[in-house]
């Protein structure tokens, strides 16, 4: 029996198939990183807002009959304190200034971003005129 795949012919790549696979695969690699930095910045979207108050600290006695609420909410598009509106600037700060009633005063902090999800969180402070 005759076999003729004993020759195996190498590949031989021209210039411009050489052009041609380079040109393919740097295409091929910026797609990727542009889908990959599509994912990676659409996922602050998916995790909705996010509050982080800096002042007062939870529990803390205030002697004032009144105090600043400081924090930073990050993805939101409104602030509520005990919900009542409260202004955010464009990096996200906000500053509220609240009456402090003797005793447990507890806050309730809330932020919604564009697509109605909120998220709320709840700062007890302790008036001591």
């Amino acid at each position: 029996m005759d076999n003729n795949y004993t020759h195996i012919m190498p590949l031989n790549f021209t210039r411009t198939t050489n052009l041609r696979i380079i040109k393919a695969a740097a295409i091929a690699i910026v797609a990727i990183i542009i889908v990959v930095y599509a994912i990676w910045r659409s996922l602050n979207y998916a995790r909705g807002p996010k509050i982080d108050i800096t002042s007062p600290l939870n529990g803390a006695v205030i002697t004032a009959t009144t105090t600043d609420i400081v924090g930073v909410v990050e993805r939101a598009h409104n602030l509520k304190i005990n919900d009542n509106p409260a202004t955010i600037d464009e990096q996200g700060n906000f500053k509220q200034t609240i009456i402090v009633f003797p005793g447990i005063n507890r806050l309730k902090i809330e932020a919604t971003d564009q697509f109605d999800r909120n998220t709320k969180t709840i700062l007890e402070i302790v008036g001591a005129q």
